[in-house]
């Protein structure tokens, strides 16, 4: 695996997070449930166009370890950034909502059956 590009590709997912959910979400006010569904829907594309991105090396590492390490990377960022700037350092409103960890696992998911696909 390449660590390094993996946590690249990860940042690049998370900006692209951050830039939907900031212009869905603040932007045009769309938030509760129908926020969550465009916020899903979007991130389809947006996890296959970073695991295309990694894996435009040709690295054979199972697609859903790949998904973990961008998802990990994510996490951190969230710590770091997200939360004390946005959230007034409510990790625990922020972890607890159940919409967030269906939205990692559609992540994880994206990016594992990017990788099966490829290999076919």
């Amino acid at each position: 695996m390449k660590i390094l590009r993996a946590i690249l590709v990860g940042i690049l997912l998370w900006v692209l997070i951050f830039v939907e959910i900031s212009v869905v979400q603040i932007g045009l006010q769309i938030t509760g449930i129908v926020g969550y569904i465009i916020h899903y829907i979007l991130l389809v594309p947006m996890g296959i166009l970073c695991a295309w991105i990694y894996y435009r090396s040709k690295d054979k590492t199972n697609g859903f370890l790949v998904g973990l390490v961008m998802l990990v990377t994510g996490i951190i960022l969230d710590l770091v950034i997200t939360i004390p700037l946005f959230m007034k350092w409510d990790y625990l409103g922020f972890y607890s909502d159940p919409f967030l960890w269906v939205g990692f696992l559609v992540a994880l998911v994206v990016v594992g059956t990017y990788d099966l696909a490829r290999k076919r």
